[in-house]
């Protein structure tokens, strides 16, 4: 298989999901060095492709490097285990694709927000008609498979925000992303992998508007 270059994405290669459970399996540099060219063809190569085909309609789309960054954690494997897409939009959050054995992991909006944008969107939870658009969307995205990320959420209320609020679930939320996650396969290998995850992101990206409509850029995020 020839490796792809950007902008003429034709799908994964067959052997994506196996060399992922090889490499979960033993993390190593010699495994990735025997392997290598099994990544640049079927996994790289091909993930910046896609990048360069979504980069036309969302911005900026960056394939993320496959060595972990062991800076700030105790795991010391050196390699991620999942290809890993990432789209910066001119507004809101970003836009998210992961694929692994594991699932394929769809998704966007704000993973950490600036402390005042999450100060701002718990302000927003006494506010009627923000919560109204709010629900709206987000049932709508629910319906379409879409969730809201509870990761990480806090366990009790924030502080100065009583523990018997009406939206207490939405202030307890960290990270003001949506999500879903979809079995991989056979659609991962062809062109229309591209249109699957293009139509996701555009539904996703309605999340991204509303955060950037009622929340702004972060302070520590502003030129």
């Amino acid at each position: 298989m020839k490796k792809s270059a950007p902008g003429d994405f034709e799908g994964f290669g067959p052997d994506l999901l196996e060399f992922y459970e090889g490499l979960s399996a033993d993390n190593s540099k010699a495994y990735w060095e025997d392997h290598r060219s099994i990544y640049d063809t079927q996994v790289g190569g091909p993930a910046k492709a896609l990048a360069a085909g979504l980069a036309q309609e969302f911005g900026t789309v960056r394939a993320l490097r496959p060595h972990r960054d062991l800076r700030f954690f105790k795991d010391k494997t050196p390699y991620k285990t999942s290809v890993a897409l990432i789209g910066d939009p001119t507004v809101g959050g970003s836009l998210y694709f992961s694929a692994s054995p594991d699932g394929v992991d769809l998704g966007g909006g704000m993973y950490m927000p600036a402390k005042d944008q999450l100060g701002r969107f718990r302000e927003l939870q006494d506010e009627e008609q923000a919560v109204r658009s709010m629900d709206t969307l987000l049932n709508d995205l629910d319906a379409e498979g879409f969730s809201i990320m509870e990761r990480d959420s806090l366990k009790t209320a924030p502080r100065g925000w009583s523990s018997d609020h009406p939206r207490i679930e939405m202030l307890r939320l960290k990270h003001l992303a949506v999500g879903q996650r979809r079995e991989p396969g056979s659609w991962l290998e062809n062109p229309g992998c591209l249109h699957e995850v293009a139509c996701a992101w555009r539904q996703v990206n309605r999340w991204n508007l509303w955060l950037a409509e009622h929340l702004g850029a972060g302070a520590d995020l502003e030129p």
